[in-house]
This record gives structure tokens, C-alpha cells and sequence, in this order.
């Protein structure tokens, strides 16, 4: 759908505000023509957009709409993405714990649909919650294996978010 497109343009451009109007707009017709994808997407891109205005609750009000929508369809790669924003949502609000239940649950399924990238973004994921916890050694560790595979798959922008992770935490 063109909404959810120029949704992203304006989220791209840092205009949260526009986008929102625009991701909006795309879940009122998914709902309408019944697409479940198109919904869960646009509650993605919601959340999303919430979460860059530092709206953390209503964020994850959309992550979860998300989340419900990628488990009833069986899509497993949405559920996994739902989880890994549910947890960086949580990570922002200081909740670490629970952001760590959601990375956990992000990794566990990239693992399952053999998802590298998202392998990668989840063991990066948890080692910044191991950071914000103070546990150091335990965020190296992940920050090294979110590494590992971002040289493995050739992802030169995941590489450098790692080791600008490991360089904080050293």
C-alpha cells in the first residue's frame, strides 16, 4: 500500500508525526480489505514510529497488536521482530528484565527459522540489556556473537553497530 510507503519516507526523514498519520491510514484499509499481514505491519510501523517520539507505552501497545497478529497467522518471522521491538521498547522504559524475556524469545525463534540477521540483532539486543543491568561480561559476550555473525553474512552496518557496542562495554 502506498500509505505505509510514504509512512516510511516520513518516518526515514524523521518526520514521526507524518508518518503516523500515513501508517494510520494504512491500517484503516488493511483492516477494511481484511489483509492480517498489512494490519500486523502497520501496527509494526506504528510502534516503531511511537518509539522514535520516545512514546514508549504507546509503542508497545502497537508491538503487541503486532505481536497477537503475527501469532495467530503463524508468521514466525513477524513474531520474532514483534519480540525483539517489545524488548527494546522495554529497554528504553528501564525495564530490563522484561526486555531480556523478549529478546530472548526474538532469538529462540530466529535461531528456529535459521534468521541470521535476526540472530544477530537479538544477541545484540540482549547485550545492550546487559549493559543497561551493569553486567558487563555478559554483554561482551553477546555483543561478540552479534559480531561473529555480522562479518559471517556480510552485514558491514551490523558489524560496525557491534563493535561500537563491544567499544562501550570494554
Amino acid at each position: 500500500c502506498s500509505s505505509d510507503l510514504l509512512g516510511n519516507v516520513y518516518h526515514s526523514l524523521g518526520d514521526f508525526r507524518k508518518a503516523i498519520d500515513y501508517y494510520e491510514k494504512d491500517l484503516k484499509i488493511a483492516k477494511e480489505i481484511g489483509n492480517q499481514a498489512g494490519e500486523g505491519g502497520a501496527c509494526g510501523n506504528l510502534g516503531n514510529a511511537y518509539h522514535s517520539l520516545s512514546d514508549f507505552r504507546r509503542a508497545i501497545e502497537y508491538h503487541e497488536k503486532d505481536l497477537k497478529i503475527a501469532k495467530e497467522s503463524g508468521d514466525r518471522a513477524r513474531e520474532a521482530e514483534a519480540y525483539g521491538n517489545l524488548g527494546i521498547d522495554y529497554n528504553s522504559l528501564g525495564d530490563f528484565r522484561k526486555a531480556i524475556d523478549y529478546h530472548e524469545k526474538h532469538l529462540k525463534i530466529a535461531i528456529a527459522i535459521g534468521d541470521r540477521a535476526g540472530e544477530g540483532m537479538a544477541y545484540g539486543n540482549l547485550g545492550n540489556a546487559y549493559y543497561s543491568l551493569g553486567d558487563l561480561r555478559k554483554a561482551i559476550e553477546y555483543h561478540e556473537k552479534d559480531l561473529k555473525i555480522a562479518k559471517e553474512i556480510g552485514n558491514r552496518p551490523g558489524e560496525g553497530r557491534a563493535y561500537a557496542n563491544l567499544g562501550n562495554a570494554y
